[in-house]
């Protein structure tokens, strides 16, 4: 009876420790999350990547990071690859809002959380755990506006060349409608003359300007949805003798998109009016937060977590300008 007594107790005993070890090492295991950049060749990118490896090491948690160099294929299978090793949780930065989407998919059949940075997933089928993105619309809305109001007050009036991404990315195709939902309502003010697709390629946009500004000499507004396109534009200026600073003779009026080192210096140096910019720090450290929130078993009360971006123009620079993500790299 004695040595039954005893036996119950040790195993009783064993079995209290087994489950406290389990407990313990439970504790101390690390939430794994997986981290699929399109590409680091812009410094957008860069800091919104900056900013996710950062709050990873500031949470404790492990952040398998990969890049896929502009190939939409070859992320597709890294993030398969992030599914297999084991990750609770995959922070998406697409190359392609479409072409994403299956990925996507195995990933969640997989039992694994899925948030879309930046780029929003273009798809009726799959719906992502959450996204977080730049609120495309309501800023490019927000930043014509203002100058609409500017150029009434002032009793100014303009021709506009609207230019526009590649209508498969989804913030391109948001950033147009805000853009002509402020001309239309503007309509006193502004007359849109010329919309040019871009396709997000350079050539594609400068033969474009070109033939709008040959057409339309009288243009007085360039409306571009990233400040990736300054180059051509700068060139068709250029050719075009319309390059130059703000009250200067043959100044074009500039509105831009993105907030990058680039817009930031026109805005500064005087060539451009206004840049609405996105906040690559807040966007990347909401996808690590939530991503360590789903993997610890939190659901979003909204599938989508937006950045309303600011708003940086001749008016404002002195007081907005320091909180643009690039203006530390402005000369």
């Amino acid at each position: 009876m004695k040595q039954s007594v005893v036996k119950t107790i040790f195993l009783v005993l064993l079995c209290v420790a087994v489950l406290g070890v389990a407990s313990v090492q439970a504790q101390d295991a690390k939430v794994k999350i997986g981290l699929s950049m399109e590409s680091l060749e812009s410094q957008f990118l860069v800091s919104d990547h900056a900013a996710m490896v950062s709050k990873a090491e500031e949470l404790g948690v492990e952040l398998v990071v990969v890049i896929a160099e502009g190939d939409p294929t070859k992320q597709n299978q890294q993030v398969e690859n992030l599914v297999a090793q084991g990750c609770q949780s995959i922070i998406i930065f697409p190359k392609d809002g479409a072409s994403i989407a299956s990925a996507v998919k195995k990933a969640q059949d997989a039992g694994v959380n899925v948030i879309i940075n930046n780029r929003a997933i273009q798809s009726e089928d799959v719906i992502p755990d959450l996204q977080v993105l730049s609120d495309n619309e309501r800023m490019a809305y927000d930043l014509v506006k203002w100058f609409g109001e500017k150029s009434r007050a002032a009793e100014e009036t303009y021709k506009v060349i609207l230019l526009v991404g590649n209508l498969g990315d989804e913030g391109a195709v948001n950033r147009q409608k805000g853009h002509k939902r402020a001309i239309e309502e503007f309509s006193d003010v502004f007359e849109l003359v010329s919309e040019i697709p871009t396709e997000w390629n350079h050539d594609i946009a400068l033969k474009g300007l070109q033939n709008a500004l040959q057409a339309n000499p009288d243009a007085n507004l360039i409306i571009t949805p990233s400040d990736f396109l300054y180059p051509p534009i700068r060139s068709a200026l250029e050719q075009a003798n319309k390059w130059a600073k703000i009250g200067e003779p043959n100044h074009t009026a500039l509105l831009t998109f993105d907030g990058d080192e680039v817009g930031m210096q026109y805005l500064k140096d005087g060539y451009s009016e206004g840049d609405a910019a996105q906040n690559p720090i807040f966007e990347g450290e909401q996808c690590v937060e939530w991503a360590v929130k789903m993997a610890n078993g939190e659901r979003p009360t909204d599938l989508v977590v937006y950045d309303n971006g600011i708003i940086a123009t001749v008016d404002n620079l002195d007081e907005v300008g320091p909180t643009v993500w690039s203006w530390s790299m402005l000369q």
